[in-house]
């Protein structure tokens, strides 16, 4: 009669080994170091935009609430005047080098700003009499 002696324990189940668990834990903490800067720079680039796009609103609108509140809006190299008529997002600066003014009838005389983040600067072109922002070249 023959008999086999086993360990306990010895026969494999049907888990993963710790090898096995480390090398699948290196593998996704080296995919997350290549993409995670990039999904960083994609959502501060869609926060720059969502902000641009606010400040593009405001000036749409200015000549319209510079009407109905019966103030003459002056944007000039000191920023806007009064300024509770443009809220500007953290870290954005809107002046002209020549003043652009709204007058209290809502109609604008136009001119050309710069919008300044950081380094970066956009000029915005502002055609009388609605003054609608058109982005220069």
């Amino acid at each position: 009669m023959r008999t086999s002696a086993t360990c306990p324990g010895s026969e494999r189940s049907g888990g993963f080994t710790l090898l096995e668990l480390l090398v699948v834990l290196a593998l996704v903490a080296a995919l997350g170091a290549i993409v995670m800067p990039s999904l960083l720079n994609m959502q501060e680039a869609w926060r720059r935009r969502v902000e641009l796009q606010d400040i593009v609103h405001q000036l749409q609108t200015l000549g319209y609430r510079a009407r109905l509140e019966a103030q003459q809006t002056l944007i000039g190299p000191a920023g806007v005047e009064p300024p509770r008529m443009l809220r500007l997002p953290d870290g954005w600066v809107l002046s002209a080098a020549e003043p652009v003014i709204y007058l209290a009838n809502g109609a604008c005389l136009g001119g050309l700003l710069q919008l300044r983040r950081e380094e970066a600067i956009r000029e915005l072109r502002l055609e009388p009499p609605q003054c609608l922002p058109e982005f220069d070249g």
